[in-house]
């Protein structure tokens, strides 16, 4: 059962809501799990006086409900039936007070026959009327008659016609009656005579019938005689307990109520729906499970005229579960769009809004632009009511569209509804939601690709920092260790290695408290706290994004587990501490072989939430064993650990075939460029330019993406960021690669390098990544061919690597300082240079450079006069080519088989 959707039992007016556990509650109209507030004012009751509809044919309860409570008793008919036709239709009599006794003595009738009535012993129905009642000491009278025991006399016209107007005075319509709670009491039937008088003369033959508080419906010998006129007699009730009456008096049985079909259809989907969720794995069943499940609410829906707030919460479950089940986004569209109206109609607001919110998704599958102009029209809408919680979210929905949009001018977007969002919530003090929306502003930043985006990163860490000591904050410790994590991710951007040692140090810190922490919720979800202001005046009826717990009032946004938390805060470690991987025992790698298989070891997500849910989870966990395998493979290929490397590129090439779409274009570009630094290094060095020549990394990036994104302005992306540096920054090492490959004169491709040097140039003046600008005047000293600009570059290259403490920058600016400008020379400063380019080259890992460095080194000690120095280098370098791949070997030029 689905405890988000009330299932409306027809068994009374509307007050009645069925629960998951079978029971029935009083009163409420929809079920609610985590607050106990009235149904919407707003909304009109289905079966108010004043809101007259005709009773349809699947409401039998309806007329169940007219049997329990008029009891089918016959009243003194109205003035006009009177003196025409017997009334067909029971008459309510008055409401009697509390543990009275009713005693109706019917009249002669007027125009109709007498019933045959079969022979009775007078005395025996004399004497059980006795021991079932004693008779009472006082008898208080309603409409001043009291029946006499001899015979009664007929009554003048006047008189009768008084006694008529009496009873239409008192009487009640029906739905008076059923608002009305009638007390529990005792009737008795004691019917005159309509044999002449003179055959009863003794008065012993009355014939009498008893029932208690719910009378039985009379059989159809009693209900014939409808022209029988009462007289109701209110008698105080007697202190013994009456005995139950003959058997004879319960003639008849209640005719067999009709289910209540909408109710057992909902139950009946609740119940597919929860068989299909427990299997363990995508089967043929569970596709007919949830078709079963998704055919009994549209029959629902199409069959039966329901409440209208039943309606709307079945048709958003329906809806819902289209968009999360299947790919039938038109059905869902249609369904959406008619419930919303009827929301409108009848005031819904909160499940309005959430169809909207799910419309908005349901159109970003095919058509993203719409669903952007979508939520924009809502934006507009909602302020004019001021429904904060909801401006609240449909921006925070705005923004991460925005996050996933390709299309130019979308991330300024983005930002401003941030913005809004902050200013809002510091007019309502929220200060969970403008710390949350300063945070997702900073993670907007990051993703940028311009040179100011770690320091308007800083800035949004820095608003959200300053509501960390608020209680809404401070007890949300999802939102404080992602604040870490963007904080060490900034400092790895810029690469500054002392402030990501010391941030990756409180990171740890953080997550290992978070860990005792008693306030984690285990169900992957953010939880935003907001004050009640915000949700003013809005009843919350869907329970989806705004929900309460505890007196308070939550937004709740999806994201990480306990378990993939750990797994990121791994892959943090590993990244921030790569660049010293060949001097500190391999740490990087030792955190990215943790991580991995901390991520093997996740447990395949269920089926419990649904199937795009479930999906997305896995997605999510195959893409970050993905990053751990690509960052490996990076580090291996450092240490000229091909094999290895190549082997982990063809996991990620597996992993790319199976999630499809779901592999974002950053990691397609990683992994093409990684496939070209393995052919590179192994010394296939044609096929590796082709690779880098390919055209997705042209260095006209913005070009070539925006006719890509015009052509598909109006298509989901799969991937975030697709727009971001990162591809430029591949694009750029790509092209670095290529021209080291092409410098030698005797290339085929020689006359290129100044067109691609030129390109490089361009570039590399927009990259804010330090790490390409050493590499850059790294090249640029290597390609020079003046002595001045080697200096001037080389001395660049020197300072960034040790900058961002990068041995392998540093490694190779030795080694060409080494080679252009001591080649040869007898001097202290040339055996220096050389003995660092060695020692650099041995932090670095790299066995090829190793091989390099070491023949530099015996050559320089060797010049110098250091011979049996310089023989122990030169079998050390020796040894070193023994290691090297067959092609390296065969290569002609140390550069050509140089890979950045």
């Amino acid at each position: 059962m689905d405890h988000n959707y009330c299932y409306n039992n027809a068994n009374w007016n509307g007050n009645f809501t069925y629960q998951s556990n079978g029971n029935y509650s009083q009163p409420g109209f929809a079920v609610n799990p985590y607050s106990q507030e009235a149904p919407n004012s707003n909304a009109q009751p289905y079966h108010q006086s004043s809101y007259s509809q005709p009773v349809q044919q699947n409401y039998p309860q309806y007329y169940s409900n007219q049997a329990q409570q008029y009891q089918f008793q016959f009243q003194q008919p109205s003035h006009h039936f009177y003196h025409s036709h017997p009334p067909t239709q029971p008459i309510l009599p008055p409401v009697l007070p509390q543990s009275e006794i009713e005693v109706i003595v019917p009249r002669h009738p007027i125009h109709s026959a007498p019933p045959k009535q079969q022979p009775q012993q007078p005395q025996q129905l004399r004497s059980s009327f006795q021991a079932q009642f004693q008779p009472p000491a006082a008898v208080e009278s309603s409409y001043h008659w009291t029946p006499q025991p001899k015979q009664q006399q007929p009554q003048p016209p006047q008189q009768q016609q008084q006694q008529q107007q009496q009873y239409r005075h008192v009487s009640q319509s029906p739905q008076d009656r059923m608002r009305q709670a009638e007390p529990p009491r005792m009737v008795i039937e004691v019917p005159k005579p309509t044999m002449p008088q003179k055959k009863f003369a003794n008065g012993s033959s009355h014939r009498t019938s008893t029932s208690t508080a719910v009378t039985p419906q009379r059989s159809t010998q009693q209900s014939h005689n409808g022209a029988l006129q009462s007289v109701e007699v209110k008698v105080k009730s007697p202190p013994t307990a009456s005995k139950p009456p003959p058997p004879r008096a319960m003639a008849t049985e209640f005719e067999e109520q009709e289910p209540d079909y909408p109710t057992l259809l909902c139950v009946l989907a609740d119940d597919y729906f929860d068989e299909a969720r427990k299997l363990p794995a995508l089967t043929e069943r569970y596709y007919t499970l949830i078709s079963k499940a998704l055919g009994c609410l549209e029959s629902a829906l199409a069959n039966f005229k329901l409440p209208p707030l039943q309606e709307a919460q079945i048709s958003l479950r329906y809806s819902r579960i289209l968009y999360d089940e299947t790919e039938n986004y038109d059905e869902a569209e249609t369904t959406l769009t008619k419930s919303i109206e009827l929301c409108e109609r009848h005031k819904f607001l909160d499940l309005k809004y959430e169809m909207q919110l799910l419309l908005s998704k349901v159109l970003y599958e095919s058509k993203p632009k719409a669903a952007l102009r979508d939520i924009q029209r809502m934006i507009e809408d909602i302020e004019a009511y001021r429904h904060t919680v909801w401006l609240y979210i449909f921006r925070f929905q705005h923004a991460m569209f925005s996050l996933a949009s390709s299309a130019p001018g979308e991330f300024h977007s983005a930002i401003v509804q941030l913005e809004r969002i902050s200013v809002l919530a510091k007019q309502n003090s929220d200060a969970g939601v403008l710390a949350f929306a300063a945070t997702l502003e900073a993670l907007l930043h990051l993703s940028s690709s311009s040179h100011e985006a770690v320091t308007a990163t800083q800035t949004a860490l820095a608003k959200a920092r300053a509501m960390q000591l608020n209680p809404d904050v401070e007890s949300n410790p999802k939102m404080t260790i992602l604040l870490e994590f963007i904080d060490l991710a900034c400092s790895v951007r810029e690469s500054n290695i002392a402030q990501s040692n010391a941030k990756r140090k409180v990171m740890v810190e953080v997550l290992d408290q978070i860990a005792k922490d008693n306030s984690w919720r285990d169900d992957g979800s953010i939880y935003i706290p907001m004050s009640k202001q915000t949700v003013g005046g809005i009843q919350l009826q869907a329970h989806k994004h705004v929900v309460e717990r505890d007196g308070k009032y939550y937004l709740v946004f999806s994201w990480l587990g306990m378990e993939e938390v750990e797994a990121l805060a791994y892959l943090f470690s590993a990244d921030s501490s790569a660049y010293k991987n060949g001097i500190d025992g391999g740490k990087a790698e030792i955190f990215a072989t943790e991580g991995l298989s901390g991520v093997r070891a996740l447990a395949k997500p269920s089926l419990t939430a649904g199937y795009r849910h479930s999906e997305r989870v896995h997605a999510f966990q195959k893409l970050l064993e993905a990053e751990f395998l690509l960052l490996l493979s990076f580090l291996q290929c450092s240490k000229g650990q091909y094999d290895e490397a190549n082997r982990g590129l063809g996991k990620v090439s597996t992993i790319s075939e199976a999630v499809g779409d779901a592999f974002p274009l950053n990691m397609r570009y990683a992994v093409l460029y990684l496939r070209g630094v393995i052919l590179q290094g192994t010394g296939d060095l044609v096929t590796a330019l082709q690779v880098y020549q390919s055209p997705l990394f042209n260095l006209t990036p913005q070009q070539s993406a925006s006719s890509a994104v015009s052509s598909a302005s109006n298509r989901k992306t799969s991937s975030c960021f697709p727009d971001s540096d990162v591809t430029r920054n591949f694009s750029i090492l790509a092209a670095m690669n290529s021209a080291f490959i092409i410098q030698a004169s005797n290339h085929p491709q020689h006359n290129r390098l100044s067109s691609l040097i030129k390109s490089l140039d361009g570039a590399v003046q927009t990259c804010a990544n330090k790490y390409i600008q050493a590499h850059f005047s790294l090249l640029v000293a290597v390609l020079s061919g003046t002595t001045l600009t080697v200096k001037q570059y080389l001395k660049s290259a020197m300072e960034a690597g040790k900058a961002i403490g990068s041995a392998q920058t540093t490694a190779l600016a030795l080694i060409y300082m080494q080679e252009k400008l001591f080649k040869g020379v007898v001097d202290e400063q040339a055996l220096k240079c050389a003995k660092a380019a060695s020692q650099q080259t041995r932090r670095w890992g790299s066995p090829m450079w190793m091989h390099v460095t070491a023949g530099l080194e015996a050559r320089a000690l060797d010049i110098n006069g250091y011979e049996d120095e310089a023989k122990r280098r030169k079998q050390e370098g020796e040894a070193g080519w023994e290691i090297l791949p067959e092609a390296i070997k065969s290569a002609s030029a140390i550069s050509s088989g140089m890979a950045v």
